[in-house]
């Protein structure tokens, strides 16, 4: 998808509008097969796995919660530069699957 999106970026300025619709209706069949696929995923395993992964979403969530405002707040003072979306959305993504895989680690 990310591939998908990059090229359609690339490709944008000199299309029509067939391709802001067919990246749209992507996106949005994306969306739709990862819900599906979380919900097929916690209806089918043991309460172990869904407590591992509460936890390494719940990890996730609060390194987000954290590091948005507190960067945003250093910014404010002239600490730091301005927040990096995509620093903090992977820095939450790996401290939620740090989490996960040292609770599946301590487990095994």
């Amino acid at each position: 998808a990310a591939g998908f999106v990059a090229g359609f970026n690339d490709a944008r300025e000199n299309s029509s509008s067939a391709y802001a619709a067919v990246g749209t209706i992507g996106i949005v069949l994306m969306v739709i097969g990862a819900a599906y696929g979380s919900w097929k995923f916690f209806v089918n395993v043991d309460e172990v796995e869904v407590a591992d992964n509460l936890w390494g979403s719940l990890v996730g969530f609060y390194a987000y919660a954290l590091l948005f405002p507190a960067w945003w707040a250093l910014n404010r003072l002239g600490q730091v530069p301005e927040p990096d979306d995509w620093v903090i959305f992977g820095t939450s993504g790996l401290a939620g699957v740090a989490v996960y895989l040292y609770r599946k680690w301590r487990h095994a």
